[in-house]
């Protein structure tokens, strides 16, 4: 070790350049236990590129939600599939692998803007591929479906939006032009984006009165409140799935899952509103497995992603300037927030339990590194951040915040992708992962007599 280096760098874990700083040490300064943590933690990166990798040469059409067009008129979430069927009408591409090149480059772009924005502010990076975070689209599965864009479009939304010296016309034509676009391929955005657009923008006119400012924020997002009410007007019929099909039989004849059934992100178009909200209600709260209920476990699950979300910063921090008590009030602020705006689309639009949770998690952080600090504060009134405070404090009393909790926790804490099912919880866990990786030399012996090797990560 350098001798050179003071006490609190080394208490700190700031040991190992730029990089090794960013691995937490534990309570206590145990050297074990931060190598055996080490370790797990390059385990559990390795069984998330093994699932990757197996989902890139699936031979399965993934993505199916990029095969939504306009050939049966106007309709939600078609922009994208227009402009895929186009290039592959006439340029020939291959649909599949251009919607997985495509994904995987958004996948890479959100990647590098966490990593790099966590490296730049010295803050620790174990919180990036848990499963409600980075590590979701891969272990959900949802990799190549346009959850990924979602982040890829709001993350320069918020640049423009910080970038001073553009004058505010500028801002808002690129803000409402990325918005729109992002609208017409999902109508989902709107609820990640606008409403904290609105209060943004609100905020520039607070000095004219409520109403006033009220007004001109509205208007100023007028463009993309429009794209969302088109959506919402035009959902889709029987009629629009069955000229999506036929559109596509060309290029990639009958598009169906191994059940035979017309995929659920192009079948769900057909849907009446009212079944669909009551089939979401059902099967997100009154569902039951292994006789635990899912409302039971939501009401353990969001109260843990949020403990782990809001104090892994803290917790893990180098030096006590890189994240304060402060910057975790703030943090926790966004997280309120995105969740009341998100809730809707849990309750009542999608069982993609994992998926909504991504957006909820990764659209708080890009809030948190993009918008300056005391434009944040000046969003919220003082009573949200007193109730922050508070609700901190009493789970902090409950489990009091450290190394050691946290590890624990983004060890064995797991969310179901897709409807309530336990088993599918835990096989997104790390604790399963990496017991997946550490199998595979194994069950790799076990395969060769048979011909067969299993990809890590597999269930």
């Amino acid at each position: 070790m350098d001798t050179n280096r003071t006490a609190s760098e080394v208490k700190a874990g700031n040991i190992g350049g730029r990089w090794g700083g960013n691995f937490p040490t534990f309570d206590g300064g145990h050297s074990l236990r931060l190598v055996l943590w080490n370790i797990v933690f390059v385990l559990f990166l390795l069984s998330l590129l093994g699932l990757l990798i197996r989902h890139l040469f699936s031979t399965d059409l993934g993505g199916t939600s990029w095969l939504i067009n306009y050939q049966g008129g106007f309709v939600r979430r078609g922009l994208a599939g227009e402009i895929l069927l186009f290039f592959a009408t006439n340029f020939s591409v291959d649909v599949q692998w251009t919607i997985k090149i495509f994904c995987l480059f958004c996948y890479a772009a959100v990647s590098a803007f966490f990593i790099k924005s966590f490296l730049n502010r010295g803050y620790s990076l174990y919180i990036l591929p848990i499963c409600f975070f980075l590590g979701g689209p891969v272990l959900g599965g949802f990799w190549a479906t346009k959850d990924l864009l979602f982040i890829c479009i709001f993350i320069p939304i918020l640049w423009v939006y910080g970038k001073d010296h553009l004058p505010l016309s500028a801002k808002v034509l690129i803000i409402n032009t990325l918005a729109a676009f992002m609208i017409l391929n999902h109508e989902v955005f709107a609820f990640i984006a606008l409403p904290i657009l609105f209060l943004l923008l609100f905020n520039l006119y607070k000095n004219n009165g409520v109403f006033r400012s009220a007004f001109l924020a509205l208007l100023l997002l007028s463009p993309s409140i429009l794209c969302f009410l088109l959506c919402v007007l035009h959902r889709g019929t029987p009629g629009t799935v069955s000229a999506i099909l036929a559109s596509w039989a060309p290029l990639l004849g009958t598009i169906a899952t191994k059940t035979g059934e017309v995929p659920v992100a192009i079948a769900a178009l057909g849907w009446a509103t009212d079944d669909a909200f009551r089939f979401h209600i059902q099967v997100n709260f009154l569902s039951r497995d292994w006789g635990i209920g899912s409302l039971l476990a939501w009401t353990v699950t969001f109260p843990l992603v949020y403990y782990i979300a809001s104090n892994a910063l803290l917790a893990f921090r180098k030096c006590e300037h890189d994240f304060t008590e402060h910057h975790k009030t703030v943090l926790s602020s966004l997280l309120f927030f995105q969740l009341l705006c998100l809730f809707p689309v849990f309750a009542l639009l999608s069982c993609d339990y994992l998926r909504v949770i991504f957006y909820w998690t990764a659209s708080s952080f890009a809030l948190f590194l993009l918008v300056p600090r005391e434009k944040i504060e000046s969003l919220f009134p003082g009573i949200l951040f007193h109730f922050v405070k508070h609700f901190n404090n009493v789970l902090a009393h409950v489990l009091p915040p450290s190394k050691t909790s946290l590890a624990f926790l983004m060890l064995f804490l797991g969310i179901t992708p897709v409807f309530f099912n336990i088993i599918d919880a835990f096989r997104t866990t790390m604790f399963y992962n990496v017991l997946s990786i550490l199998s595979f030399p194994l069950m790799g012996l076990f395969g060769i007599e048979h011909g067969t090797i299993p990809v890590p990560g597999s269930p």
